[in-house]
């Protein structure tokens, strides 16, 4: 380039790599509290002992200090029809550690059965659960018990899964 009296001019290329270093690390100064942010996820399994029917499930996780709120939902294996809960777990950490934590919880729980050659049924009942998982590892792993009170039904269950 040259100026107007016929002189080379030579251009700093700093300006022109500011700008994208500073967006590049603009966005990635506003993704960090995203990641820190008290909503997460996660996946589990378990089994039924009184009925013994196993089962998978998935929820969010909404924190607010010792809090959790936990919607989830299961899907039990059983033969000849479908069963389903859509559980409104909260839970709060009563046992908080450096590499996990503890937590005692209730919550409403909806229990579907949907046999193959009869009608739908949905009971409504409670939730009361107990846990231990560990936050030192990335898939933070966990296992919990839980004890469903539900209309002439009392099942209990053991499950692991994970959080992220």
């Amino acid at each position: 380039m040259t100026n107007p009296n016929g002189l080379a001019v030579r251009r700093s290329a700093f300006p022109r790599l500011f700008a994208p270093v500073f967006l590049c690390a603009t966005v990635v100064l506003a993704a960090v509290p995203a990641f820190a942010s008290p909503i997460g996820w996660d996946v589990f399994g378990g089994r039924y002992t009184d009925r013994e029917e196993n089962f998978l499930g998935a929820g969010a996780r909404i924190g607010l200090a010792s809090i959790t709120f936990n919607p989830n939902a299961e899907y039990i294996f059983t033969d000849n029809g479908t069963a389903y809960t859509l559980n409104l777990d909260g839970t709060m950490t009563v046992l908080p550690l450096g590499v996990g934590s503890g937590w005692v919880g209730a919550g409403l729980t909806f229990f579907t059965v949907d046999p193959d050659n009869a009608d739908s049924n949905t009971n409504t009942g409670l939730n009361v659960l107990g846990g231990f998982g560990l936050s030192a590892v990335p898939f933070k792993p966990y296992a919990q018990i839980k004890w469903a009170f539900i209309e002439d039904d009392n099942p209990f269950a053991i499950l692991v899964g994970i959080r992220f």
